[in-house]
């Protein structure tokens, strides 16, 4: 049995840096990159508290194991993140259902993972369910940055709902930014 809990526990974070190695590009091959995706960014302790504020990150656990995990990044934190600058300029520059998004109240999908063994039970779907459940009164969209390398990924967040913000753009880009409408 799998709970999900709202955590900033050393703990906790620890266990999630653990399994970002896991499933870094370093680690895994790039067969697996296209069955079962892969994460880009291995953040610290220190960051991973710091990126969320006042909130909380999304953990799943089984029998204490940190088996899943689905970030925060909030904008008002980008400052102390400056090799993800380029990221946050990709998504001010955007526009979301006519709506600038340097104007919207937005945070961002750190970054969402699930281990190898307890995909494809939904579990990233609950992931993002608490997220939402968390965050809802406060934002209006979460957004993030997928590879374009990552056809997984981009898959599953497409069928929670995420839209491409940029839908001109040709596949020649690395990253693509999408966000899901909480309105």
């Amino acid at each position: 049995m799998v709970s999900l809990e709202l955590s900033d526990a050393v703990t906790d974070l620890e266990q999630i840096i653990a399994l970002q190695r896991l499933n870094h590009p370093t680690v895994v091959s790039s067969d697996t990159w296209a069955t079962q995706g892969f994460v880009t960014m291995e953040y610290t302790v220190q960051q991973l508290q710091t990126m969320s504020g006042k909130y909380r990150h999304v953990v799943a656990k089984h029998k204490d194991a940190v088996v899943g995990y689905a970030l925060i990044m909030l904008k008002d934190h980008r400052a102390s993140f400056p090799f993800l600058e380029s990221m946050f300029q990709d998504i001010e520059a955007g526009v979301y259902q006519g709506k600038p998004l340097q104007e919207s109240r937005y945070f961002v999908m750190g970054q969402v993972c699930v281990a190898k063994e307890f995909r494809g039970t939904g579990l990233f779907k609950k992931l993002y369910h608490a997220l939402r459940e968390q965050m809802r009164s406060d934002f209006d969209y979460v957004l993030t940055e997928v590879s374009a390398k990552n056809g997984k990924s981009m898959r599953a967040h497409q069928h929670l709902g995420f839209e491409n913000i940029k839908p001109e753009e040709t596949g020649s880009s690395e990253w693509k930014v999408i966000a899901w409408d909480w309105r």
